[in-house]
C-alpha cells in the first residue's frame, strides 16, 4: 500500500526502512563509511539511493538492501533524487577538500554513465 514504508537516514552510517503503521525496523542498508546525508526511494520501491559523508552514493536493491551500484564523488553527497519517472538521478556535493560543489545528473537507464 502507499505510504506503508518510511525511509530514514542520520550520521550513524545505516539508512534503515520502518514499517510506517507500527514502526517497525524492518531492514538496514549496511555500506557507507560516514555519515548519511540524504535519501530517496524510486516511485515502485525497487531502489533506494543515499548520499554519504564517504563520498559516494549508492543505489540499493529495497527488498534485499544489497548495494547495486555505486557513484564516488570528490566530497560528501549531499542531496541525492530520483526524478519522478525514476528515470534519472541527481546528486550534489559539498565544497570542500579543495573541491568546487557538483551538481550531477545520470539517465538510470544507460548502464554506460
Amino acid at each position: 500500500r502507499e505510504g506503508d514504508l518510511l525511509f530514514s537516514c542520520s550520521k550513524d552510517h545505516q539508512p534503515n526502512v520502518w514499517y510506517s503503521l507500527n514502526g517497525e525496523r524492518l531492514g538496514t542498508f549496511k555500506g557507507h563509511q560516514g555519515a548519511v546525508w540524504c535519501i530517496d526511494v524510486n516511485w515502485d520501491t525497487t531502489r533506494v539511493i543515499t548520499g554519504s559523508a564517504d563520498n559516494s552514493l549508492k543505489v540499493w536493491d529495497c527488498e534485499t538492501g544489497k548495494v547495486v551500484d555505486e557513484i564516488i564523488t570528490k566530497s560528501a553527497v549531499r542531496t541525492c533524487g530520483y526524478s519522478y519517472s525514476s528515470n534519472y538521478v541527481m546528486l550534489s556535493t559539498d565544497k570542500a577538500m579543495g573541491q568546487q560543489c557538483d551538481l550531477l545528473v545520470f539517465d538510470t537507464r544507460d548502464s554506460s554513465q
